[in-house]
């Protein structure tokens, strides 16, 4: 049996992560609040909520703008949207830019852009001596709000390259929604109490058993075909992920669907996510994977759902990958009928705890992977956009 010891390290400290956001100063917390309910709960007006970033960030990102899809009058839009990625002077408009090194030179050319069009910035980022940082706070129509790194971190391999500010950026924003959604100025205790839900779900993930970890990663790393990654809405942005990071790690990997995307051939990894496991796109992708040849390795919450029937069935149980939440959470993944146009309003904004979850397991895997395939994090640098 192959170690696993860096994986369960890497959980611990992605935990921490997680947890240190409990310390950022209430004050703090309070304006960024009232910020966002100001420009959401100011007036039926249609209102467009931009996201700007990159990579990983900007995927932390719209996990948080697609939940703001539970107010009426928001249109969140982002860089990568095909049909409405632009400013509409005459609409009310608010930016939200992310960028953990504040020098991401796309984020910078958009923000100065927005600055000529006078359009309010929000900026999230986790350095003060940066470019970004100090351009957002000279605008006077800008707020910049700082995550802070977390100090004495010895091996930096267990969150190489971005991961601290990008899993930070995505559980901060998701433990602001209930403040956003029940706001009381006086009281935002919310935030801090889903601080620890998330940190406590984060540290579930140590439960997975050594065994079965270390046999589920020998069987994906050990083949030379394609690595195909999938899933749909918030659980996609966790897939694109993790399929950057497998990326990094030399291998060739699509999205499934993408437009360059090759038909599954016999010796590809399918990695669909799906909390519910029972999302019609990704039933689909798994019959289709396993009709042309290709191992299927799916990452879920729902024990009993029909990805997990289906891997059952084909005797591939072994295959599938559980990720643990708390009793409380589980009946949130219930839903039996799922599709990108099908999903109900309450599964579109339920709290992400298992793409948290998945989020901090991936992180995990590839931090483990970086042991067992002996590549180091200036490897990744190399290949890292």
């Amino acid at each position: 049996m192959i170690g696993t010891s860096t994986y369960y390290e890497s959980v611990e400290i992605q935990r921490r992560f997680i947890q240190q956001l409990r310390e950022v100063d209430q004050d703090k917390i309070s304006e960024l609040v009232s910020l966002f309910t100001g420009f959401f709960l100011d007036g039926p007006d249609t209102k467009l909520i931009y996201g700007i970033a990159e990579g990983r960030s900007a995927l932390s990102l719209y996990d948080f703008l697609q939940q703001s899809s539970k107010y009426e009058n928001i249109t969140p839009l982002t860089l990568d949207d095909p049909i409405r990625r632009y400013i509409d002077p005459e609409k009310n408009n608010l930016i939200v830019a992310a960028t953990g090194s504040g020098e991401t030179k796309s984020v910078i050319r958009y923000l100065e852009d927005a600055f000529r069009m006078e359009v309010p910035v929000v900026l999230i980022t986790s350095n003060i001596r940066s470019r970004a940082y100090d351009m957002v706070t000279d605008y006077d129509n800008g707020y910049a709000f700082v995550i802070e790194p977390l100090k004495g971190l010895d091996r930096k391999s267990l969150a190489a390259l971005g991961s601290e500010f990008e899993l930070k950026l995505v559980v901060m924003l998701n433990a602001l929604i209930p403040e956003l959604y029940h706001h009381d100025r006086g009281d935002i205790q919310r935030y801090y109490q889903q601080i620890d839900h998330f940190a406590n779900n984060a540290a579930l993930l140590k439960n997975i058993e050594a065994g079965h970890l270390g046999d589920w990663l020998e069987r994906l790393l050990n083949r030379r075909g394609n690595y195909i990654v999938d899933g749909v809405g918030r659980s996609g942005f966790v897939a694109k992920a993790f399929g950057m990071r497998l990326t990094h790690l030399g291998r060739n990997v699509f999205m499934r669907d993408g437009p360059t995307t090759p038909a599954f051939l016999r010796g590809d990894a399918y990695i669909p996510l799906s909390g519910s496991g029972n999302t019609r796109e990704i039933i689909e992708g798994v019959v289709k994977a396993k009709l042309h040849g290709a191992d299927v390795f799916p990452i879920m919450i729902n024990i009993d759902s029909r990805l997990s029937s289906l891997m059952d069935s084909w005797g591939y149980s072994k295959n599938a990958m559980y990720i643990p939440v708390s009793l409380e959470d589980i009946s949130l993944y219930w839903e039996q009928d799922m599709s990108k146009i099908m999903a109900t309003k309450s599964v579109q904004t339920r709290p992400s705890i298992s793409e948290i979850n998945s989020y901090v397991f991936t992180n995990a895997i590839v931090a483990q992977s970086m042991d067992m395939l002996g590549v180091s994090e200036q490897y990744l640098k190399r290949i890292h956009v």
